[in-house]
């Protein structure tokens, strides 16, 4: 790996360390019974995981994880690309117990789970794959086809969980319901999933609700954030006024919408365009918000925006350069 990979690499994963825990933390035990509280993946390698858990720091091969589990703590990682791969390192050539498909990937140690029509399902050193005969090179059909599939995966049970994508954890104890997901231990830690993840019947049985899951969100990264050190001034803006916002009116709606008019006084002999974006507390943006057109020298022209199910403390309006904070009291 030469210099200015590493340099790479070290940058990615200082912006990683800078990034606040999330809230779906996961804990992990090894093969050995190891286990690691409230981790984060930082990264991983084709050996294993670099995390951080309640006791500092850790490398965790993926021998010492179970075969089943790998992919799914693989997939937590906060920097997605192995990090190996990311600094241009040379992957050894595959050996007799590897599998290169057309596409580049190497699977080490390749045991063959289940042999289907157009599908080889096997198991690797970081998990588990379904790899399409299509990217299998052409002279290993024949091998892989007539291979007898070992150790193959015992199908769940009625204490196993299946996600929607296929992920399986085995002896599931739920500890805990949060309006957007399940908490449960299981064989290989604790795990939190989304209610997307989870089959329907679960989803069904915990009331899962879209809109109040995303509410719930949106509260508790309000909440994990720093306060402001001040607040925002009404106008931040150093250039020149160009337009006027004044009859600010503001009204909560019966279906958890939140309604905003105001007028805008075109200051110049030019048209303007304006940009409308609802804020929080905080100055977060909650919506894209919307761009309208203002004619020259319009007196009063009206506008409205309607902003779904988080109340807005500000409107930051943006007309060319200058821009204005608009207080909202409801």
């Amino acid at each position: 790996m030469n210099k200015p990979d590493l340099c790479l690499v070290g940058i990615l994963l200082c912006l990683l360390a800078s990034v606040s825990r999330p809230v779906r933390a996961d804990d992990l035990t090894t093969l050995a019974g190891v286990t690691y509280s409230n981790i984060v993946v930082q990264s991983f390698d084709r050996h294993g995981l670099f995390i951080e858990h309640d006791g500092g720091s850790a490398r965790v091969l993926f021998k010492d994880i179970h075969p089943e589990l790998r992919g799914h703590y693989k997939s937590r990682s906060q920097l997605p690309v192995a990090t190996d791969r990311l600094a241009g390192e040379q992957e050894e050539p595959p050996g007799p117990q590897d599998l290169a498909t057309l596409s580049g990937e190497i699977y080490r140690n390749v045991v063959v789970k289940e042999v289907g029509r157009d599908t080889l399902r096997i198991g690797h050193d970081t998990g588990l794959a379904t790899v399409y005969f299509a990217v299998i090179p052409p002279a290993l059909h024949e091998k892989y086809r007539k291979e007898m599939p070992v150790q193959p995966d015992p199908p769940p049970d009625a204490d196993d969980l299946v996600t929607t994508y296929g992920q399986i954890f085995r002896n599931i104890k739920i500890t805990r319901v949060e309006p957007d997901g399940l908490t449960f231990h299981h064989d290989g830690g604790v795990t939190k999933l989304w209610f997307p993840s989870l089959p329907e019947e679960l989803r069904r049985e915990h009331g899962y609700d879209p809109v109040v899951a995303w509410k719930y969100q949106r509260e508790m990264a309000a909440a994990s954030r720093p306060p402001p050190e001040e607040q925002p001034q009404p106008d931040v803006s150093a250039v020149p006024a160009n337009i006027e916002i004044h009859s600010i009116e503001t009204k909560k709606l019966p279906d958890d919408n939140f309604w905003v008019r105001f007028s805008v006084r075109n200051l110049t002999d030019e048209a303007r365009v304006i940009r409308i974006i609802p804020c929080e507390k905080s100055m977060a943006a909650i919506m894209s918000g919307k761009t309208v057109n203002i004619p020259a020298g319009a007196e009063s022209a009206m506008q409205q925006i309607v902003v779904p199910m988080i109340q807005p403390r500000y409107l930051k309006i943006n007309s060319g350069a200058y821009q204005t904070n608009c207080v909202l009291n409801w």
